[in-house]
């Protein structure tokens, strides 16, 4: 053997011993180690407690669904146990998100790419708790610790995050709302086997949205809203269906305030960004006054009312909101009522437009 290919050998040799001692070092590694550094920066950054009390660790896995050599390349699994949230100075409480065990899998070829790509994440029963003192005081918005006048002066990160997929057992989110004196508990749990839109709202072989998303999640409500008993069921889609692109969100819910009941079943579109919603919607309850707390619109009291039709919304526009109840049907009292109504919540004024009609009509069924 010459001295060149001796070394060659020696090279090729030394750096496949670095890159197995490389790969034994990270899956030996004491991830706890790292614990105070991460609790203490992740609070800095967020102006909040946080913290990791249980084990954190890494796992590293082939992807054998990666074809050619991607498939030789470790993929890092991490886990994380009892993971706490802790709220701003100004809220009592200490506690905003409880995790007890956080799993979630890393891309690693994507940093090539200045991407950090999360297939999933998957949390194990997550409790979080959304809390509104005031106007301006609540829990869910978060003043960052890093210097925002440097943030602007270097642009736009390059760097970019994507998350495909959301896994949980059973989670639950308690909110507590002094404005509009809300206390209520949602609990959101997994259907088990997705269930079709059109299966849920019976809309199969009717005019109804070309493509929208199943419905993955059930929920149920319970607590008081308004200093009145609030309680209620429904489904919505998954995490998928939100960074859907033209497809719909999928919701449907029946929930009763004191003597009010509203059922509704429909899309969001766009519902990242809140883009507007198209609902088969249904209202009952002893006066359509009742409805202010809800709809925030003010109606006169009446008798007895219910009424069902087709709501379309737009929201984020220059204009303002508007709303369109169309083409329903109901009665007020003994007096039936049928029509469209818009409103528009523009400047100088909020408007309420619209056609009404009615066969049998009493005029103290339309205020008291």
């Amino acid at each position: 053997m010459t001295t060149t290919r001796k070394t060659i050998a020696i090279i090729s040799g030394t750096i496949a011993l670095l890159i197995v001692l490389f790969f034994i070092v990270l899956a030996t590694f004491d991830w706890n180690r790292l614990k105070p550094t991460i609790n203490q920066k992740v609070s800095a950054e967020l102006n909040r407690p946080f913290a990791i009390r249980g084990d954190l660790g890494v796992v590293w896995e082939r992807q054998r669904d990666e074809r050619g050599w991607r498939s030789w390349v470790p993929w890092p699994h991490v886990h994380a146990e009892d993971i706490v949230l802790g709220n701003p100075p100004d809220i009592p409480q200490v506690t905003m998100v409880h995790l007890p065990r956080v799993e979630a899998t890393l891309a690693p070829l994507s940093l090539l790419s200045k991407t950090v790509y999360l297939p999933w994440i998957k949390l194990q029963q997550p409790d979080a708790r959304l809390i509104r003192l005031s106007g301006k005081t609540n829990n869910w918005t978060f003043t960052l610790g890093s210097d925002d006048a440097a943030a602007s002066q270097a642009g736009p990160s390059d760097w970019s995050f994507r998350l495909d997929n959301i896994l949980f057992d059973r989670g639950r989110i308690a909110i507590i709302d002094k404005v509009t004196r809300a206390d209520i508990t949602l609990t959101v749990d997994p259907l088990g086997k997705p269930l079709p839109f059109s299966e849920v709202t019976g809309t199969e072989g009717k005019e109804a949205p070309k493509k929208v998303a199943d419905y993955v999640f059930g929920l149920t409500a319970r607590g008081s809203y308004r200093d009145q008993p609030l309680s209620g069921s429904g489904k919505i889609g998954g995490m998928l269906a939100l960074r859907s692109e033209g497809t719909p969100f999928p919701l449907q819910g029946d929930f009763r305030s004191g003597n009010t009941r509203v059922a509704f079943s429909g899309t969001v579109n766009d519902p990242l960004s809140l883009g507007g919603v198209d609902l088969r919607l249904k209202f009952s309850g002893d006066s359509l006054g009742d409805l202010y707390d809800l709809t925030g619109i003010v109606l006169p009291d009446t008798p007895a009312f219910s009424t069902d039709g087709r709501l379309r919304a737009t929201f984020n526009q220059q204009g303002g909101s508007r709303f369109t109840y169309r083409d329903f049907n109901g009665r007020i009292g003994e007096s039936d009522i049928h029509g469209s109504l818009t409103y528009a919540t523009g400047k100088p004024r909020p408007k309420l437009e619209g056609d009404v009609e009615s066969r049998q009509l009493r005029l103290a069924d339309l205020g008291r």
